[in-house]
């Protein structure tokens, strides 16, 4: 009897020592994301058809390859109503964290993400100081410090390339908040450049996020000043503005775009397009990754900062569109602006020296300085 209660006291021992043991390897195999083996994140777009969408897809699917983490994309109306909605779909999913394309309702949007423990980061431009959340992880200025001096930039090839006579379409304020920074820095240079009085720029004509409103503000445009020569496209240049240029009354019209697609470089060929543009949308994506996994991950960095910075790549010329085909476009990103080993290395969670300072650094580099580390 004695020896039957002795096994039966070791068999009970054993099963205990079982179940702790199988805690603690279920605890330390669950380290990283909270205790989640996979983190997931949300991403909302207006769409995911232009380039923006298509190079933030792609990216993340990089990302997805290299590290534990897995990206869930949804497409969001511009509205406030559709934001939010497209925002607790994604809450309810369960995501981890949020990279939204946008700052819109960006105070609930916030107080909705924090009530769910979810981190929330602004992809495509700087967020106000006045929202205040630790689930806040920031906005990043997709212009740089200062987006007057994009403007500058063009205006400095449009003088070169003979530009007297332009006018100017832009998507609306409200949605395109740098732009009258972008338009200020660019007739301010223009009026420097310009000491025999020979230029003039015409009132900016807004149109919305269809190519038809595109096409009625170009029209606008060269009824209202049949002698116009330059058009700045601020507002998808390329995709809407382009277009509507060609099939106008003035299809010779030159065209300065922040934008780029497939006919960019054969409009910086055959003179058409004086210079185009576009965000590095890998440094936008790998800027507001790095942060938010090391914040799921229970980091932050020491010397962090509300709004980060990227790049914005400009092309004036068929050599600069090939540089930029090949280094920021790529479809393997491992060849791109940002590898896998670049970015760890300055992420709290696989270096613990990293800086949010380092992390700026890398995801602003410009088209040479990325071709020149491609090159090493």
């Amino acid at each position: 009897m004695r020896k039957r209660k002795i096994t039966a006291l070791l068999g009970a021992l054993m099963l205990l020592v079982g179940i702790i043991l199988t805690g603690c390897g279920s605890k330390s195999g669950n380290e990283s994301g909270k205790g989640k083996d996979v983190i997931n994140l949300g991403v909302m777009l207006y769409n995911y058809t232009d380039i923006q969408g298509q190079e933030i897809k792609s990216y993340g699917s990089y990302l997805e390859s290299q590290f534990n983490v897995k990206f869930n994309y949804a497409m969001v109306g511009s509205s406030e109503e559709d934001h939010i909605k497209g925002l607790e779909n994604l809450l309810a999913s369960g995501v981890d964290g949020i990279i939204s394309g946008y700052d819109t309702a960006l105070e609930q949007s916030v107080n909705l993400a924090e009530e769910a423990g979810v981190y929330y980061a602004v992809a495509l431009g700087a967020v106000n100081g006045s929202v205040t959340s630790d689930y806040l992880v920031g906005g990043i200025k997709q212009f740089g410090d200062n987006p007057s001096d994009l403007g500058a930039l063009y205006a400095e090839q449009a003088y070169k390339a003979g530009a007297r006579k332009i006018g100017v379409t832009s998507f609306p304020e409200f949605a395109f908040t740098d732009a009258p920074a972008i338009i200020s820095g660019f007739t301010d240079k223009m009026k420097e450049l310009d000491t025999k009085g020979e230029t003039e720029i015409y009132p900016t004509e807004y149109h919305s996020f269809a190519p038809e409103n595109a096409s009625d503000a170009v029209t606008k445009i060269i009824s209202g000043h049949p002698e116009v020569d330059t058009i700045f496209g601020l507002g998808s240049g390329m995709d809407f503005v382009y277009p509507a240029i060609l099939n106008s009354a003035n299809p010779g019209i030159r065209l300065l775009a922040l934008g780029y697609n497939n006919s960019t470089t054969a409009g910086l060929q055959n003179g058409n397009i004086m210079m185009a543009g576009t965000n590095n949308y890998t440094q936008i994506m790998a800027n507001a990754f790095a942060q938010l996994y090391d914040r799921i991950q229970g980091h932050k960095y020491p010397d962090w900062q509300l709004n980060g910075k990227v790049s914005y790549v400009t092309l004036s010329s068929p050599d600069e569109a090939k540089q930029f085909n090949t280094y920021v476009i790529p479809a393997d990103k491992s060849k791109g602006s940002v590898t896998a080993d670049e970015l760890k290395k300055v992420m709290v969670s696989f270096n613990e020296s990293a800086t949010w300072e380092s992390l700026q650094t890398l995801t602003s580099r410009t088209l040479t300085e990325i071709a020149a580390a491609r090159q090493e």
